[in-house]
Order: structure tokens, then sequence, then C-alpha cells
């Protein structure tokens, strides 16, 4: 009885796949082809399917992206350039795409220019970068164990100067802090897009008083959750309250 069970479970689980995947090919084939006819609601439909199934897909993101684009749904449109960016960071197509989606905001909340040292340290330190940071410093310090064990042993008869070693186990340090300092920002990062236009930024969730309008399409983080409501940093630095109805997490 037992055998029977798994073996009936082994085939629904072999038939369900090859299932899944026929419907994968397919949604992609007519995704594709609803975009070349210009068919964009139906192209974002079976895009959207794909996205559901495979949300670490980049390349559906980016499909998803140029779709919204051309219906003119910017909020859709920066979505999902920034989910492709959130998972391949050096997409080329994507940033451009993304920055030609954001100049056409309307009444767009523009960024507050950084000082050079805060700008280049946000940079070396994107949340993307903490596994190749944590690699580097793993490669770097098993070369060191590695070289260590071996003179211990005197299976290498080869005396590396101290300022090599040191230097390795210095850069090792250097990779980990970085690492460290990435993925704190990988977990603290939690950025969104608002996705209707003129939502209004409260002043306290619910029964506070509006302050401004935010445009669609503009990237926030949200800094705090309460009630349904998202506390938010704007571009600018400003904060507030928007309806978590109003927001689509990145």
């Amino acid at each position: 009885m037992n055998r029977h069970w798994l073996l009936t479970c082994i085939v629904v689980f072999i038939f369900s796949g090859t299932n899944a995947q026929e419907d994968y090919s397919a949604w992609w084939q007519k995704g594709n082809s609803y975009y070349q006819q210009k068919n964009y609601d139906s192209a974002a439909a079976y895009y959207q399917k794909i996205a559901d199934l495979e949300p670490g897909n980049a390349e559906v993101y980016y499909n998803l992206g140029n779709t919204y684009y051309r219906l003119n749904n910017i909020g859709a449109a920066v979505l999902n350039y920034e989910r492709v960016l959130k998972l391949e960071p050096v997409h080329k197509q994507a940033s451009d795409n993304l920055y030609l989606a954001q100049s056409r905001i309307n009444n767009r909340i523009q960024e507050i220019p950084q000082i050079f040292f805060v700008r280049w340290w946000n940079t070396i330190t994107k949340p993307t970068l903490a596994n190749a940071y944590a690699i580097f410093a793993a490669i770097l310090f098993l070369l060191a164990l590695g070289y260590f064990i071996a003179r211990q042993a005197k299976a290498i008869h080869y005396t590396a100067p101290v300022r090599l070693t040191t230097g390795i186990l210095i850069l090792c340090i250097l990779f980990l802090g970085l690492g460290i300092a990435s993925a704190k920002k990988a977990v603290a990062a939690d950025s969104a897009v608002v996705m209707q236009d003129s939502s209004p930024l409260m002043a306290q969730p619910k029964y506070g008083k509006s302050q401004s309008q935010v445009p669609e399409g503009t990237k926030v983080q949200i800094c705090n959750e309460k009630s349904g409501w998202y506390e938010v940093t704007l571009p600018d630095g400003r904060t507030g309250w928007l309806e978590n109805t109003s927001v689509a997490k990145i």
C-alpha cells in the first residue's frame, strides 16, 4: 500500500513538473508574441504569470518593465526595473530604461545630493555586494591559513615576507568588514515604489494631516510599519506615512 502511494506521488510530481515547464515555455511565447503585436495588456498578464512562478527571474521583470512603460504605467515600470537591478545590479538596459521611466514622473521628487565620501561609502557597501565581499574574505583567509599550515608542516621552503602575510590578513579583515556593512544594509533595506498617483503623505498614520502628495513611480525607503501604514523616507529626505495599498515592495 505504501509502495503504491509512493509511486503515485512520484508520477504526479513528474507530470506536474512537466506541465509546469510546458506552461512556462508557452507563457514566454505568448507574452513575447503579444508584445510584438503591441497587445501590451495581454503580454503583461503572461509575463506576470512567469514572475509569480519564478520570482528570481530578472529577465521577466525586465520584460514587464518594458511592457508597463509602453502602457504608460510608470509606477509598475519603475517597480519592475528596480526588481531587475535588485537581482542584477549591472543590468545596463534596465538601468537605462529606469532612467527613462523616472524622467516621466510628474512632479518628480529630486534626491538630495550626497557628500562625496557618503556617496562613495554607499557605493562600496551596496547590499548586493555582501556575498562578493564574503567570498573574497574567505579566499584570503584560506590562503593565509593554508600558508601557515604548510609552513608548520615544513611542506614549503619559501618564506613569504611578513609584510605580504600581514597585508593578506588586513585585506581579509577589510573585506569582512565591508561584507558585514553590506549585509546589514541588505537586512535593513526595504524599498518600495509608489503605485498610485498623488498618494497623500501623512504626518501620522490614519488620522494624521496630509503633508504633501507623492507622485506615482517614486521610490521610497520603508522605515516602519503600523496598522496598514508604512513610515517612509522620500528621496529628498522627508519622512511621513503612506498607506501600504499605495505602494509595492521591490
